[in-house]
Parts: C-alpha cells; structure tokens; sequence
C-alpha cells in the first residue's frame, strides 16, 4: 500500500478517540469524522484550534501522528500536485510526510498560532521544491554530462603539471625537465640526458 492511501485510511482506534475528547475540551462531543469535515469546512478560527490541537496530541502521543497527517492530506495532495508533478509522488508523499514529522516536533506551532495548516505545510513544502530543484538539477547534468564535465574540468598543461610537481617537492627539477623532454618533447632518452 503507497503512503498516500494509508493516510487516507487512518482513522484513530475508539480507544484512542475516547481519550483524547476526554483529555482535549476542543474534541468534546465530536467524532473523528466531524474534525475532518470541519477542517474542510470550518472557519479559519476553527481549523487552527483543531488542528492545534491535533498537533498537542501527537506530541503527546507521538504515535498519533498519523491520524495528525491524515487531518492535512488534502493540504498534502495539494502541494504535491501543485510543486512537485515530475517527482514521483509516493517519493513527493514520504519528503512531505517526514518533514511534517519534523515540523511537529520542533514544536514550531503554538497554541495561539493563526493558519496552523500553513504553518504544519511550511517546512514540508520548502523540502518538496528543494527536492524538485535537485531533481531538475540532476537531469539536466544527465542531458548534458560533457558540458558539466568541460565546466568542472580544469586542463594542465605538461609543462604546468610537471612544474606544480616540483613546486610541491613531488619531484626534483632535472627529473621534470626530463620527464618532459622524453614524453612531451618526443626526444631520445640518451639526447635528453
């Protein structure tokens, strides 16, 4: 099963709900199903006080987090589809995935926090176009391999390689004249001595 029908499959167990509207006054006389449909629907104010919320659970319970990513999937798909359509996108899925995790985590969201959905996606978006633009980076070096090669590639000549040679003590200066007398200069080794 890819990363993206999991997530759309996460639902928490009973038990796990159960505490958590006990715990969470926000999730009070609410089912599962209900956050999710007022997420999509709600007003701003709404949404950032469940996904705030949903966001104090995971890191309580870190094992909550997919039910945490599963209330972001649409923000997800919409990325996804939005900044990274020539990445594969189970690959698309699992950077945005891991850095959401990362995201929460780093506690970058507080209780008071204001479009908490953008906030959650920041992260997770930024690693989403780097991945993109190495992507890209990638191919055209591949399309193009002798051009980044003449770019990266600097040529010595005989006579300057042998003179860094001495120059590092590698070799003795009446070696070098004779190497390059012999190899480069095409001189009989018994007239370059």
């Amino acid at each position: 099963m890819n990363l993206e029908a999991a997530l759309a499959g996460t639902t928490p167990t009973r038990t796990q709900w159960n505490d958590w509207t006990r715990r969470e006054p926000m999730l009070a006389g609410l089912t599962y199903h209900d956050v999710r449909f007022q997420l999509r629907t709600g007003t701003q104010r709404r949404k950032d006080e469940l996904l705030t919320t949903l966001v104090r659970i995971t890191r309580a319970e870190p094992e909550a987090f997919g039910v945490l990513a599963a209330s972001l999937l649409p923000g997800l798909r919409h990325r996804v589809s939005r900044y990274a359509p020539s990445l594969e996108r189970q690959e698309a899925f699992a950077i945005m995935v891991a850095a959401l995790y990362e995201r929460v985590a780093a506690r970058a969201v507080d209780d008071r926090a204001r479009f908490v959905a953008g906030r959650l996606l920041s992260l997770p978006t930024e690693r989403l176009r780097r991945a993109v633009s190495s992507q890209r980076a990638w191919a055209a070096q591949a399309r193009n391999p002798d051009r980044a090669s003449r770019a990266s590639a600097v040529e010595l000549s005989p006579a300057t390689l042998l003179a860094a040679a001495v120059d590092a003590g590698v070799i003795a200066e009446h070696d070098a004249r004779l190497i390059f007398a012999t190899r480069f200069a095409d001189r009989p080794l018994r007239e370059a001595a």
